[in-house]
């Protein structure tokens, strides 16, 4: 058993397991961050099983991120990993290990290793490979770059597809 004592909060905790992450000043869990526009509508929302602030640099890291934003104010679409990072400004959410996004391009998922979402711009994009599924085939490319307001996907280099008449 560890007692955990929070510097900023006060709190303190009790748990079976700790590893205390030396650069980090905070440590949160069941962590929810919504973002309204200009109108009052919700832009777009996160949320985290836990996450620390780094001293280093001021971004949170995230573990078990989940990302819902809309694609021109129209319509939601997910994005999940198993760890990201919220830049100090929290303007760049950056989600990798294991990379579902849902509904980005309708009704397909994307599967890779890291996403850079900037939350301000509403632009999604990724160096790494990814798998574009849809309901009869899939499609595999390395890159992407997406605008959410212009509804516009790009997929960059080596793209190869499969695809089954309906």
């Amino acid at each position: 058993m560890y007692l955990t004592q929070y510097s900023e909060s006060g709190k303190l905790s009790i748990t079976e397991q700790f590893e205390a992450t030396p650069d980090a000043d905070s440590h949160l869990t069941n962590v929810n961050g919504i973002k309204y526009s200009s109108n009052g509508d919700i832009a777009y929302q996160w949320r985290a099983n836990s996450a620390e602030r780094l001293i280093s640099d001021g971004s949170i890291t995230l573990q078990k991120p989940y990302y819902i934003g809309n694609i021109a104010e129209q319509r939601p679409w997910t994005a999940s990993s198993q760890s990201g990072r919220l830049s100090q400004n929290g303007e760049q959410l950056t989600l990798e290990n294991t990379v579902i996004v849902k509904d980005l391009i309708r009704q397909a998922e994307i599967s890779t290793e890291a996403l850079n979402i900037n939350l301000e711009n509403s632009e999604v994009s990724t160096s790494l490979a990814l798998t574009l599924k849809l309901r009869n085939g899939k499609t595999n490319s390395i890159g992407m770059q997406a605008s959410l307001k212009d509804e516009r996907v790009e997929l960059l280099n080596q793209v190869k597809g499969r695809y089954e008449p309906y």
